[in-house]
């Protein structure tokens, strides 16, 4: 789906995995979030230089900039982004200061507020930043910031969300003048070089029927492994309460945990994986005859035709599920051969060539669920679920939990990049969850791992969840250190 111009304003229909994650957001579910703490000069953060490089950011990006406009509310294929380009800086400025909050809140008010509290977001504002000044050095030129910024999930993903605040901190921080910044502002744009198309429209498939079809039995092949009977007790006891839990190890934890992933020739993604398994093992009463499964993202960037757009927010995701055995392994080596089964199950999954047509397949059928029967998809139509010589989806097909694991950091947050006395201290992202939510996340930021833990504490079963973090994050050093 390409972008046209109407009466000067640009405009393009969803793809099928913004559809389907559109109507999610109408209530807030999947409402990004990336929180950093760091420590910079007190000039970096005056108001206006961050309304200027915020500006930049947003041009960089103009799905930042967009609204979703919905002509029938009845019938979502109508829905489609609207991009009306300010036509100098002053006019740039102004758009972004109207996304943009400055605060005194910490950490976890901005959390807690933006996961639980009224929405941040809305069809007319696909993007938001607060900067809050938490404390301020007894000379006043050096401050904490907490900074939060925010995107729902349709238009992109936590790798855009790390770009992008890596880039902020690189404008805020540079020895350019504002009056330099702003000239880039207003630079003459081609647009429609810029806007970004639906990742639907940039993958390629194959064109003839028998590939067609070969690739449809692949997909339903694929749904028939996706085997699990394992699930946390959803009992929902009040209105929904998120938990973001974070353990850190140290540098030298770290550095352990990696050198013996790798002298077990996995990563430690997949060392991650199997513990999660293990420590569900440990938590439940559950029949360990159908195995534990998980459901997780593949990135579809490196799939895409090439397109003359730099923008790197628009959404580029297929998923995926790992299935293990739900017993116990009989000793360490037991955990190695769980994380090297993990290894196998994903690597299979993003290498294969047929990625691109299952995540087409995939991206069709879940807007099929949000959208009429008569509503244009733009992938090639999944074959109905209840065809009678075709592979089914399992009885037993449930995920315990989705996990995130994006990897190393500090390739994205290139401290060099940023001027004197900018020190980053942590950072984390999450979404907004739906009543009895929950996402395992993890990284690795300043040489150490991150794990994080996101649930609606009032959506399971009292103690649950919590018996299982502190299960899992126990397993890490006990099997990886």
């Amino acid at each position: 789906m390409s972008w046209t111009l109407e009466d000067g304003s640009y405009q393009r229909l969803l793809g099928d995995s913004e559809y389907a994650l559109f109507l999610g957001s109408q209530s807030a579910v999947g409402d990004m979030f990336l929180h950093m703490t760091l420590r910079a000069p007190t000039h970096c953060f005056r108001e206006e230089r961050v309304r200027i490089a915020w500006s930049l950011i947003r041009r960089r990006n103009p799905l930042l900039m967009s609204k979703v406009i919905i002509s029938d509310e009845v019938d979502m294929s109508s829905a489609r982004f609207v991009f009306n380009p300010p036509s100098n800086s002053e006019e740039a400025i102004q758009e972004a200061a109207a996304a943009l909050r400055f605060s005194q809140e910490t950490k976890d008010e901005l959390i807690s507020t933006y996961m639980d509290g009224t929405r941040v977001l809305s069809s007319d504002y696909l993007s938001y930043l607060i900067v809050a000044e938490s404390e301020r050095s007894t000379s006043g030129d050096i401050s904490k910031y907490d900074l939060l910024m925010c995107a729902p999930h349709f238009i992109g993903d936590g790798t855009a969300l790390h770009q992008s605040t890596h880039e902020l901190l690189s404008l805020i921080s540079s020895n350019k003048a504002d009056a330099e910044l702003l000239r880039d502002l207003d630079v003459a744009q081609i647009w429609l070089n810029v806007l970004p198309l639906n990742f639907e429209s940039r993958l390629s498939v194959p064109s003839s029927a028998f590939a067609r079809a070969a690739c449809k039995i692949n997909y339903l092949n694929t749904l028939r492994r996706e085997i699990g009977g394992h699930t946390f007790s959803r009992i929902q006891r009040g209105p929904k309460r998120t938990v973001v839990e974070e353990y850190e190890f140290s540098q030298a934890q770290t550095s352990l945990i990696l050198a013996n992933c790798k002298a077990h020739g996995v990563t430690v993604n997949h060392a991650l994986v199997a513990l999660c398994n293990i420590a569900w093992s440990r938590c439940t009463s559950q029949s360990p005859k159908l195995p534990i499964m998980l459901y997780t993202a593949a990135n579809l960037r490196t799939h895409l035709t090439p397109h003359p757009s730099t923008s790197y927010w628009y959404l580029a995701l297929g998923y995926f599920t790992i299935s293990l055995p739900a017993f116990m392994p009989p000793e360490n080596a037991g955990a190695w051969h769980r994380a090297r089964l993990a290894k196998t199950q994903m690597q299979s999954a993003v290498r294969s060539p047929l990625l691109p047509a299952r995540s087409l397949l995939a991206a069709a059928s879940r807007a099929r669920r949000v959208l009429s029967p008569s509503s244009p998809s733009s992938a090639f139509v999944p074959p109905s679920s209840d065809s009678p010589d075709l592979p089914k989806r399992p009885d037993a097909s449930a995920a315990l939990l989705g996990i995130s694991l994006i990897g190393d950091l500090d390739r994205t947050y290139v401290r060099s990049s940023y001027g004197p006395g900018v020190d980053l201290l942590s950072v984390m992202t999450a979404s907004r969850l739906k009543a009895g939510g929950l996402l395992l996340l993890g990284h690795s930021f300043g040489g150490r791992l991150v794990l994080q833990l996101c649930w609606d504490s009032m959506g399971f079963a009292e103690g649950q969840v919590a018996n299982f973090w502190t299960a899992f994050t126990s397993a890490v050093p006990e099997f990886l250190c």
